[in-house]
């Protein structure tokens, strides 16, 4: 039990921006276990804040604001700067060695800037588009999970990432995911989308169910393709580029469930 206790407050607490108020001792051998778990504690902020807001405002682009912020404050802005320094490394026509040293650089080029407000518009409007769409259709309950179990997936994705390629010249999260068990990892995918499933079975037919499933695969189809991409660009993972991953783990779910809404409600 103490180890299942100091490995989920390890992982919790490394992608979790808040402090944890407990004590515990760091523990990463459970770490791909629970990776994927902690993203159904961010989809449950998302869906709370959503039931917060969404009866208070007529616009649902107010609501899609709220949710992202608080998203981004709590859990996402470390991810979010993973995907700004990728920016900086992968666009830019260099070395495997230089972008290795512009993953490290703490300054901010012309390429993390474009590309983090460019993604942040898009997420924003695919958010507040498809909230609008559902909304419209008299609430539907069934889309609001399949829309807001976004952070599941990009976690999903992210959590993929150690177990496809291997770390870059990066010995410290080497070091950290060594005991990186595949096994583990699976079991964890498996626990933490049976959630949104028995969710979306309790709601739906199975038609819908097999359409459902749609934003998530799609999710994990990107993680595992930005995978491949880091391989050859940098020689494997970094924590950037897995935060990098769940980041666009995430816009990927968004935009086919918003494709989904546009086409069904």
């Amino acid at each position: 039990m103490k180890k299942i206790y100091n490995s989920f407050l390890t992982t919790f607490g490394l992608i979790c921006r808040l402090p944890v108020p407990l004590k515990y001792n760091y523990d990463f051998s459970l770490f791909p276990f629970f990776f994927p778990i902690v993203g159904l504690f961010v989809s449950a902020l998302g869906l709370g804040l959503f039931c917060l807001f969404n009866p208070l405002f007529f616009l649902s682009g107010i609501t899609s604001f709220l949710i992202l912020l608080f998203q981004y404050f709590i859990f996402n802005l470390f991810h979010f700067d993973g995907l700004l320094d990728c920016a900086d490394a992968f666009l830019f026509n260099t070395s495997k060695e230089k972008r290795l040293t512009i993953l490290t650089d703490k300054r901010t080029g012309s390429f993390a800037i474009f590309s983090g407000a460019f993604y942040m518009l898009i997420k924003f409007y695919l958010l507040s588009k498809s909230i609008s769409i559902i909304n419209s259709s008299n609430y539907d309950s069934l889309w609001i999970i399949i829309l807001l179990f976004y952070p599941l997936s990009g976690r999903i994705a992210g959590s993929l990432m150690p177990s496809l390629i291997p770390p870059a010249e990066d010995p410290g999260l080497a070091e950290l995911l060594k005991d990186y068990s595949l096994t583990a990892l699976i079991v964890g995918i498996m626990l933490s989308f049976l959630v949104p499933l028995l969710l979306i079975i309790n709601l739906s037919n199975t038609y819908d169910i097999l359409i459902s499933v749609l934003p998530f695969t799609g999710a994990i189809a990107a993680g595992i393709l930005i995978s491949f991409i880091s391989k050859k660009l940098v020689g494997g993972y970094t924590g950037d580029s897995i935060g990098l991953t769940i980041e666009i783990g995430e816009l990927f779910h968004l935009l086919i469930a918003a494709e989904l809404l546009t086409r069904i409600l």
